[in-house]
């Protein structure tokens, strides 16, 4: 059985000179890693256009709205008219943005008649994404994931702050609007001249603090995997955010950061790792997902 996994940005296509700034967990080599557990061989790269793409038995096309980072677009188009079987793939949260971007460049119905895979957490609901496709099937990568090592400090010698860390301008502008007590290190915004870090490093500096910010996206509510719940719950930290995305997962991720900020230091802590426990309750085992995937591939 051979796989072809590809798409338009340097992480969609195994680009090998993948910017610093973009290695941050990769879902399309998640979903490489799962396929290959199955046995299966797979391809992730970049496309030629004109080659033959009749050798794979499923091709699997990530997509992404067409601005800077798209780098190979033409060949992702050529790709989705060579197999009309192609599955299409989502790796990031700006999807709200793609259809209207690739109508100049693809059949538009073409593409939304086909089936779309999406990265959401168990509880997501896919009508929340507010994707106007006609079919979104989802998938639970978690179990993939090997989390980046992380220094544990004593709970007790944490920071009493916030750690949030996106490249997103709106994120950081959405934190500056919570009115929080407690301080935030801020980093990855490069537009406010803010420090930048690897994803590695990030993650052993949670051990440090108390509390992560998850800056909520406009489709909250949907259940968008985002691995920031892994690395919150790995460094044993409180993860903080809009109840809007958070109430749907259990009641003790359901607070606003008010709460949180106010509430007990031991309760703090019980309450931290009460979302790790529920986290890895309620994200599907590797079992689950693996079928999923092969579920893709027999059909």
């Amino acid at each position: 059985m051979n796989i072809l996994i590809t798409g338009v940005t340097e992480t969609h296509t195994n680009h090998p000179d993948r910017a610093s700034s973009t290695k941050f967990v990769s879902i399309p080599e998640l979903m490489v890693k799962g396929f290959k557990e199955l046995g299966y061989k797979v391809d992730h790269r970049a496309v030629n256009e004109g080659e033959d793409l009749k050798m794979y038995d499923k091709v699997f096309v990530y997509l992404y709205p067409l601005d800077h980072n798209a780098i190979t677009p033409k060949s992702a188009v050529y790709t989705l008219q060579q197999r009309p079987d192609a599955y299409v793939c989502l790796d990031d949260w700006s999807f709200q943005k793609l259809l209207p971007s690739w109508e100049s460049v693809t059949d538009i119905n073409d593409l939304k008649s086909r089936t779309w895979i999406a990265p959401l957490f168990p509880w997501g609901d896919t009508k929340l994404m507010g994707l106007d496709v006609e079919k979104i099937e989802s998938w639970d990568p978690s179990s993939l994931y090997d989390c980046p090592p992380v220094y544990k400090q004593v709970w007790e010698y944490r920071k009493a702050a916030w750690f949030n860390a996106s490249l997103s301008t709106d994120a950081h502008l959405w934190t500056e609007a919570q009115q929080l007590t407690w301080p935030v290190r801020a980093v990855g915004g490069k537009l406010l001249g803010q420090e930048r870090m690897l994803e590695s490093q990030i993650v052993w500096a949670y051990g440090s603090y108390k509390g992560v910010l998850c800056p909520t996206y406009e489709h909250a509510g949907c259940g968008w995997w985002r691995v920031r719940y892994i690395h919150a719950a790995h460094a044993g930290c409180i993860l903080g955010g809009d109840p809007v995305e958070f109430e749907m997962i259990h009641p003790c991720y359901d607070l606003t950061l008010n709460e949180i900020e106010t509430m007990e230091d031991s309760l703090l802590k019980e309450t931290a790792r009460s979302q790790a426990s529920q986290l890895a309750l309620r994200s599907d085992t590797i079992t689950t997902t693996i079928k999923k995937l092969e579920n893709w591939i027999t059909k």
